[in-house]
């Protein structure tokens, strides 16, 4: 049931094959003139490693983002000494090999409580009005001139001066920081500069180290944002590098189960590649930088690139030509990367810089896979019959049967599961996908305390003056002897009452992120529609070519609550995924169908081939990122195993049973 509009695609497309077959030179020629200008472009594209561009932030976000990551503090590594004694003594030692070592920690106590809001704990603000009366801000008063005449006391001053009227108690910062010395060196680079830093850092390592062995009791360490950066880019790489390695053995292997001639493989590896370097060339044309997560997470859409080569070879083995597979062949395969494009094109509007980039990427390297599968590997292609070996697929209907009404029934479920308890589906919280020991975590929490909701902070103050509070403080400080500037730091935070910190930012626009996760969901599943109903030009049509992945959503929203995963910055890209890579599967099954319900032929086998080796490779190559170490790459390894594996499931079995009872219920002949 191809419509006319996918005749004349066809028919245009064949006319262009047979000219080229008679031909070869312009071919020839054609190709390297297109190949050298995309080498060019991909060789100045430059790469950076911030996981801060996958936040959707405005340009003032951006301009405030950048403002807080270049202050002193946001770029500060800090040495801790543990133990019981000789703590000072190996402070020295470091200091001699570590001339701009700083241990005054009057200027992070400074830094600590200039971020005031975020320390107050949540029952304090339940009680602010009542620590606010002159009676309470008496009695505060005086407790901290108690405790300045107490000998020794110089290193509270600054608390005292941020923090007068006690909002925050300092035992509750006493107990982490004892048996504790510190001190600490401001890096020239922010922290997200890990190449500059990851030199720094490691030869900190190496003092850290000797010194250790100097005072083998003493427990020494680094710790800081540049720490963290540099760990979580080395993670990042090390994570690549081993699970590409075991994903191409084991697709590799795939391959040259599937494909006994190694020509058929190489044609795959070619096909994807070219488009590779299409989808990069693009992106230079776009942006001179790209984050390398970007690319890295690209790698998943080699499953479904890998879709076009596959459809077309493993075809060929039922074609007595390369031109009658093509024919055959041409009009699924083009409809599928339309809509895949589609959805991946939903990305581009996004304020997140790396997921525009993302979506620039992945639909031109789609783009760039279709052409070369249509002009470029017909050309290539054995004219005798590729030679397959089938992997193990059910086709007794009984068994088929009984497998789809098993589906409809846990759909059914699970709808029933999430309407019951439907849960949180985001995770707002960063450092959840940032790489850390169990040691850095405790570590980063004595220099990055956050006990409560700074946005009651600037709530509290919309509605009350601060000008009454500060000539409140003013009028008993002057009668207890304190200058009248002894408290400005507090009273500019109660001023600015903005809470400026980098958290705050990030908080904000992860939030946003959250909503843009609908909205990927929604205009993924507009576009593909839409354009299923454009392709097949039926409504019907389009609705069974498109159930499949709603009932896929279900399952992958309950199953993800039921185990407790959430979606993040860095997986939400799963939502373009599971759109552009089930609607590949379910287009090739609904034309399956439509062709053997129109010649009595069977094709489905052929295309249940090509859309099972599409899938294992594309469950190999991104769902070994499930045994990364990285926490944001694991996650999406474990999404992809989940979301790809139902995905598969629904493709196979409902356009079959939705087919069936369509055309029973019209009468289609």
């Amino acid at each position: 049931m191809m419509n006319a509009d996918s005749r004349m695609l066809t028919s245009e497309c064949l006319h262009i094959y047979d000219w080229f077959c008679s031909h070869r030179r312009w071919w020839w020629g054609i190709g390297i003139v297109v190949l050298l200008p995309l080498i060019v472009l991909a060789a100045m594209l430059r790469y950076n490693e911030d996981i801060m561009d996958f936040l959707p932030a405005t340009p003032e976000e951006r301009e405030a983002l950048q403002h807080l990551r270049s202050q002193k503090a946001a770029s500060r590594i800090y040495l801790i000494i543990e133990g019981d004694s000789l703590r000072e003594d190996a402070l020295y030692t470091c200091a001699d090999r570590l001339p701009d070592l700083q241990w005054d920690m009057n200027d992070h106590i400074c830094e600590l409580y200039s971020r005031l809001p975020y320390l107050i704990s949540d029952s304090v603000y339940d009680r602010l009005d009542s620590l606010f009366t002159p009676e309470a801000i008496r009695a505060a008063l005086m407790e901290d001139k108690t405790i300045l005449s107490t000998p020794g006391s110089s290193a509270l001053t600054p608390v005292i001066q941020h923090d007068p009227l006690r909002l925050v108690r300092m035992s509750d910062f006493q107990a982490s920081l004892s048996g504790k010395t510190f001190a600490y060196i401001d890096t020239p680079n922010e922290a997200t500069e890990t190449k500059r830093n990851a030199a720094l850092v490691d030869s900190l390592t190496v003092i850290v180290a000797e010194v250790a062995h100097s005072y083998p009791h003493l427990h020494i360490r680094w710790i800081g944002a540049p720490v963290i950066a540099v760990g979580n880019a080395r993670r990042i790489k090390m994570d690549s590098a081993l699970c590409i390695a075991f994903s191409l053995v084991l697709i590799s292997a795939l391959l040259a189960y599937a494909f006994p001639r190694k020509r058929d493989i190489g044609l795959i590896l070619l096909s994807v590649s070219f488009g590779w370097l299409f989808g990069m060339a693009v992106l230079r044309i776009f942006t001179p930088t790209v984050s390398a997560i970007v690319l890295g997470i690209g790698s998943v859409l080699i499953g479904i690139a890998v879709n076009y080569p596959l459809h077309l070879l493993v075809h060929q083995r039922y074609t007595s030509s390369v031109r009658q597979t093509l024919e055959e062949v041409l009009s699924p395969l083009v409809i599928g990367n339309i809509t895949t494009v589609g959805a991946f094109l939903a990305l581009v509007p996004l304020q997140a810089t790396a997921m525009r980039h993302l979506g620039i990427f992945a639909a031109s390297m789609l783009i760039g896979t279709i052409l070369f599968c249509v002009f470029v590997l017909p050309h290539c292609m054995s004219a005798e019959p590729t030679p397959v070996r089938e992997l193990p697929i059910p086709h007794r209907s009984a068994s088929v049967k009984g497998f789809q009404y098993l589906v409809l029934v846990l759909t059914l479920l699970f709808a029933c599961y999430l309407w019951w308890k439907p849960g949180e589906r985001f995770d707002t919280n960063l450092s959840h996908i940032n790489y850390m020991t169990a040691e850095q975590r405790a570590d980063i929490a004595l220099f990055d305390v956050r006990r409560g909701d700074a946005t009651r902070w600037t709530e509290y103050w919309k509605t009350h003056d601060p000008q009454i509070l500060i000539d409140h403080i003013q009028s008993e400080a002057s009668a207890l002897g304190f200058k009248s500037d002894a408290f400005e730091p507090f009273y500019t935070q109660i001023t600015n009452n903005k809470a400026p910190d980098i958290q705050m930012v990030n908080a904000r626009m992860v939030n946003n992120l959250g909503a843009d996760f609908d909205y990927i969901g929604i205009c993924c599943s507009v576009i593909v529609f839409i354009f299923l109903w454009l392709s097949f030009r039926h409504f019907g049509l389009a609705l069974i070519a498109f159930i499949p992945m709603a009932l896929s959503w279900i399952w992958i929203l309950a199953l993800m609550q039921f185990f407790g995963l959430q979606f993040n910055i860095v997986n939400i890209i799963l939502a373009s995924f599971i759109f552009g890579q089930g609607d590949d599967y379910t287009i090739f099954i609904v034309e399956g169908l439509l062709y053997e319900h129109r010649t009595g032929k069977p094709i489905l086998p052929q295309y249940r081939q090509s859309i099972l080796l599409s899938a294992l490779i594309m469950l190999i190559g991104i769902g070994i990122l499930a045994f990364a170490v990285h926490p944001a790459m694991h996650s999406l390894g474990i999404l992809t195993l989940l979301g790809m594996s139902i995905v598969l499931i629904m493709a196979l079995t409902i356009p079959p049973l939705l087919f069936k009872l369509y055309t029973l219920w019209f009468n289609i002949k």
